[in-house]
């Protein structure tokens, strides 16, 4: 093998050594600045039935409610931190927000509102926001006025009819993941017996594009959800 040839061997090896720097300090500055990305996601979660009972007996199934680590926000437009907490976010004023559309929803008579939650994040963590809302069957599970074969279906505080949690995250796709439980009574068929309280679990794990407006639709409810990049520190 000739001197020349050796030159340029290494020579090609060189280049190719700096190209593999330079693309891992590139996609390392990627990192760090989707890292330091914040994210406003805003959601409305909309009932479509009235009813609070069922006819399907089909939803009897082994059902149980599963708390998660979870994040309670105390305002809308809050900043979710690392500590699973939501703290003021200082440039709140700037965002825009889902409440007009929280007007026009509440002229419809066949919509309720069940939750109107917005937030803060940044894209790299896995933030379990609390759903929690819909009619509140408390005062008659203790009154003893419902049935309740399970007592696993129930959480902590009120007992309300939508219960749950939602996330986005971004791995190769921005995703939107919602576990929802919803609590629906079975009339009873005996003339003095207690109707029974019952639950069903949704999981719904769905793409979704920054910036445009997602729409999920199942037999009770609707998802309004929109997520959008909103700084880079």
């Amino acid at each position: 093998m000739t001197p020349k040839i050796n030159k340029i061997r290494l020579l090609i090896n060189k280049i190719f050594i700096i190209y593999v720097i330079f693309m891992a300090y590139s996609h390392a500055e990627q990192n760090n600045k989707e890292n330091e990305t914040l994210y406003q996601i805003k959601m409305i979660l909309v009932s479509h039935n009235a009813s609070n009972y069922t006819e399907n007996n089909d939803m009897q199934m082994k059902s149980k409610y599963l708390e998660k680590k979870h994040v309670n926000l105390s305002n809308n437009n809050c900043l979710v931190d690392n500590d699973n907490t939501c703290i003021k976010y200082d440039n709140e004023y700037k965002l825009e927000t889902f409440n007009s559309y929280i007007e026009i929803l509440s002229k419809e008579k066949d919509i309720s509102i069940i939750s109107h939650l917005e937030w803060v994040q940044k894209i790299t963590g896995e933030y379990n926001i609390k759903i929690k809302g819909g009619y509140d069957y408390s005062n008659e599970v203790f009154e003893n006025n419902l049935q309740i074969n399970d007592i696993d279906i129930l959480s902590s505080g009120k007992i309300t009819k939508y219960e749950g949690f939602i996330n986005i995250t971004k791995n190769k796709f921005y995703t939107l993941n919602l576990k929802l439980f919803e609590r629906v009574k079975v009339k009873s068929e005996r003339l003095f017996s207690d109707d029974q309280l019952i639950l069903k679990e949704y999981n719904i794990s769905q793409k979704i594009k920054i910036n445009k407006m997602t729409y999920i639709d199942r037999d009770n409810f609707g998802l309004i959800v929109k997520a959008i990049k909103i700084s880079s520190n």
